[in-house]
């Protein structure tokens, strides 16, 4: 049995309800696809889950006769399965369902739809980013990606913001909500009390597809359903992402609205102050506003300061309270309402996560070598090691088979990318030497440090 999510998706671009600004944007990207090729190849269609992003993609796919090429990111993420379906049907042309080519030039095109883009994430996913670039680099065909979390996505590769158009999806409004679900129950012969689709409506706090899911789970087997059967349903927890909640301590001026915002968030106040700090400057235009903005926020972090020193929890609250309804309360103009920053810090962060992480293996190893501290090592042995790498080439080579160093390891030590011909070059000359033959002939330099080595060994 078909679900009603479904069963009741909208056919054309015309029945998607709720988003008319972003349904007349989709259209108008496609019909540049209609004559020609755009200047933007791909189209993000960024919105909170069940708001028709998905919908709009598959009705636009539908209404302009493209056949459809969906990959859902989340299943399927790591860079080999991207080229292998979505880049492979993005470059090459096709044929309809029933076997007849469609030629570009005809507007036989397609659509490439990824769903979830944003929930590329961790190890299995190397390199899935780097598949998506490539792919709208290359297209010939439309490209849709949906997004839940834009700014997850875009984080970890700026080519995507300038590669992609981003159209916004808002939430369904309460009185459009419950005429599509008042049109579903009418066309499934379902008798549906009105204070129903009101509890309905208000638990799903703009998503529709969870609205109708929740009206299909109390229906079944039922001609009619009343007010008590939503008591099946319990109660649905909506954490707050990040946006929504900046944006309220930024632009409501309401110290209420934000500190309920902050309430419900699932973040920590020391995450929680870079978000405001990144973007209170671009949204309090008045250098007044901006001076009792920075005030509130500079109390804030001393609440946090002592959290960090004395592992008294309990000042989160005074520092929450501070950056949520202080803050709101700081701002007397009005608010600029530009697009909210990732942290730039905390972007700082992620980028050298991967070379910190090569300096403390390299320190760990050379500390077992020369006896020494990690800390010594980083602090006065790096600087040394890494400028004796760039002058000497027999010690770096001797070092690399010494210590086993890798690629990650060398490409530090020689600054360098890991794919680079130096790290590689230097790899294949210590592999030489690594035999136990070898490395007796290459004895010598720090070879001393051994002490479970003598020179008769």
């Amino acid at each position: 049995m078909t679900a009603w999510t479904e069963k009741h998706r909208p056919k054309t671009l015309d029945e998607i309800v709720g988003n008319p600004t972003a349904v007349a944007e989709l259209r108008k990207w496609a019909e540049a696809w209609q004559r020609g090729r755009p200047e933007k190849r791909a189209v993000a269609l960024q919105g909170d889950p069940g708001v028709g992003k998905t919908s709009a993609a598959l009705a636009l796919a539908n209404e302009m006769g493209w056949s459809i090429v969906e990959m859902n990111a989340s299943d399927s993420r790591n860079a080999e399965a991207i080229r292998k379906v979505a880049t492979r049907g993005a470059v090459l042309q096709t044929f309809s369902d029933t076997g007849e080519f469609l030629e570009i030039e005809k507007g036989g095109r397609k659509l490439i739809v990824l769903d979830e883009a944003d929930n590329i994430f961790g190890r299995e996913d190397k390199g899935g980013v780097a598949a998506i670039v490539e792919m709208i680099q290359k297209t010939q065909q439309p490209v849709v990606l949906i997004v839940n979390d834009y700014y997850a996505l875009t984080r970890r590769s700026s080519s995507l913001k300038r590669l992609c158009k981003t159209i916004k999806f808002q939430g369904i409004h309460d009185d459009a909500m419950k005429n599509i679900l008042r049109t579903i129950a009418g066309r499934e012969g379902l008798d549906a009390a009105p204070d129903v689709l009101d509890v309905i409506v208000e638990r799903a706090s703009g998503d529709l597809r969870s609205a109708i899911n929740d009206l299909e789970s109390i229906a079944i087997g039922k001609k009619e359903v009343r007010a008590a059967s939503t008591k099946s349903l319990g109660y649905r927890d909506r954490e707050l992402s990040i946006f929504p909640v900046v944006e309220e301590i930024l632009r409501s001026g309401d110290a209420r609205r934000a500190r309920e915002a902050v309430r419900d968030l699932d973040e920590t106040p020391e995450d929680l102050i870079l978000w405001i700090d990144q973007n209170l400057a671009h949204e309090f235009g008045r250098p007044d506003d901006l001076a009792r903005g920075y005030d509130v926020l500079s109390r804030a972090d001393l609440f946090l300061g002592r959290v960090r020193r004395r592992q008294s929890y309990g000042l989160w609250s005074y520092a929450r309270e501070l950056m949520s309804s202080g803050v709101a309360v700081a701002r007397r103009g009005r608010a600029r309402g530009g697009q909210l920053e990732f942290p730039y810090y905390l972007i700082q962060m992620a980028r050298s996560r991967a070379q910190r992480g090569a300096r403390n293996s390299v320190a760990s190893k050379f500390a077992r070598y020369l006896h020494a501290s990690q800390s010594l090592v980083r602090t006065d042995v790096l600087p040394v090691l890494k400028a004796l790498f760039a002058g000497d080439e027999e010690l770096r080579i001797q070092l690399t088979a010494e210590l086993g160093l890798d690629e990650r390891e060398v490409a530090f030590l020689l600054d360098e990318a890991e794919a680079s011909h130096a790290v590689k070059h230097l790899l294949e000359k210590a592999a030489k030497i690594a035999h136990p033959k070898a490395r007796e002939a290459a004895a010598g330099r720090l070879h001393a440090f051994d002490e479970g080595e003598t020179d008769d060994a």
